[in-house]
């Protein structure tokens, strides 16, 4: 009879270790997948990679692979990932990298006064952590892009001073309950005002449109749910129509209107103020607007400090309150 292999007389538990050292050893040579830092520097590369660099403020400071420690870049202190780019006036030029999209945890995005051209890429919305988004006083144009409202922790949005083209896209601002302020001034929007664009965002406070295209009547409803409203700037569209009577109903923080250089039409509306206690400053110039100054209305806003209401058909008497406004 053949004798038995060898390997018959070898303990099985003995085997099951060399099988199991095997395996270990085999996935210790495999290539691993890239890190989470590893795709934060990939990111901020391709950034600086598209961009013009005049006066080499990144080719200076963005060298190695130390990227926490590069100019206008901040890192989490428990790992080695960006949460903030901040190059505020930094005299850059060319588009946004795409790549950008790629850091998961940035809370912070502030590329203002930086030259920036080209339109904004779509793949920011997959910034899931960002607060703050500041690319204003640049030349981006084209459409905002609808995925931007995927920042549902976005507290705000400052895109104004660009050429920024198309409609104020509804979609964008549905899912941002978080915003707080919101600047569009000075780009090239255009179409009417969504009547419900804001009902889903209580907490928004500052809204600024002014300079753009904007048309159509003034609607009602885009006030509904603004309790903490402070600032809204409409001035500088095309708008026509009234001012709604009761727009202020639900804005008892309201500081500011400017409704200046549109195409308003009526009277000031005797309700317009009757809710509003705070109101610092109201701008009605070049608007077209006609009838009398609403005599109550120095009685319902004692903080006034600034009324505009230049090249109007206003007639009647100017009210006796004006006389009080210590601060106008």
């Amino acid at each position: 009879m053949a004798a038995a292999p060898s390997y018959a007389r070898i303990p099985i538990i003995i085997i099951v270790l060399l099988l199991a050292l095997s395996a270990t050893s085999a996935s210790s040579f495999s290539p691993s997948p890239a890190n989470g830092s590893d795709t934060d520097l990939g990111a901020l590369l391709a950034f600086k990679a598209l961009l013009a660099d005049p006066h080499d403020v990144l080719a200076g400071n963005w060298t190695g692979t130390s990227f926490c420690h590069w100019i206008g870049v901040s890192c989490s202190r428990r790992r080695q990932r960006v949460t903030a780019l901040s190059l505020l006036d930094t005299p850059l030029a060319g588009p946004i990298a795409p790549h950008l999209g790629n850091r998961s945890f940035l809370s912070t995005l502030n590329l203002t006064g930086t030259n920036l051209t080209g339109s904004i890429p779509p793949e920011l919305g997959r910034l899931r952590h960002l607060r703050y988004l500041s690319l204003r006083e640049n030349s981006l144009s084209d459409a905002i892009p609808i995925a931007l409202g995927n920042l549902t922790r976005l507290e705000v949005l400052s895109l104004s001073f660009n050429q920024l083209s198309g409609q104020i896209p509804h979609k964008v601002f549905v899912r941002l309950k978080k915003l707080e302020r919101i600047s569009l001034t000075q780009n090239d929007l255009n179409g009417q005002i969504p009547p419900y664009l804001f009902n889903s965002t209580p907490s928004l406070k500052y809204r600024y449109f002014g300079s753009n295209g904007l048309s159509g009547m003034i609607p009602p409803e885009m006030l509904l749910r603004s309790n903490s409203l402070r600032e809204i700037d409409l001035g500088g569209n095309g708008l026509s129509g009234q001012i709604p009577p009761h727009l202020f109903n639900n804005t008892p923080s309201l500081r500011a209107i400017y409704f200046n250089d549109n195409s308003l039409s009526s009277q000031i509306p005797a309700e317009m103020l009757l809710h509003v206690h705070k109101l610092d400053s109201i701008g009605l110039s070049n608007t077209y607007l006609s009838g009398q100054i609403p005599p109550y209305l120095c009685n319902s806003t004692p903080f006034l400090m600034f009324i505009n209401s230049a090249t109007n058909n206003l007639s009647g008497p100017i009210p006796h309150g004006i006389a009080s406004l210590s601060k106008l």
